[in-house]
């Protein structure tokens, strides 16, 4: 059904959009925190 070649292919794409994603939420997640901590000291 597939060809392997486009399935590898496939693969590390997902691999690489996962990857940036968990990073995206990850470092909005650490700027969420960081702003929270700056308006308390306010």
């Amino acid at each position: 059904m597939f060809n392997p070649a486009v399935t590898d292919g496939v693969n590390l794409f997902v691999n690489i959009v996962v990857c940036l994603a968990a990073f995206g939420a990850a470092v909005s997640l650490i700027d969420f925190r960081n702003s929270n901590k700056k308006e308390e000291k306010h």
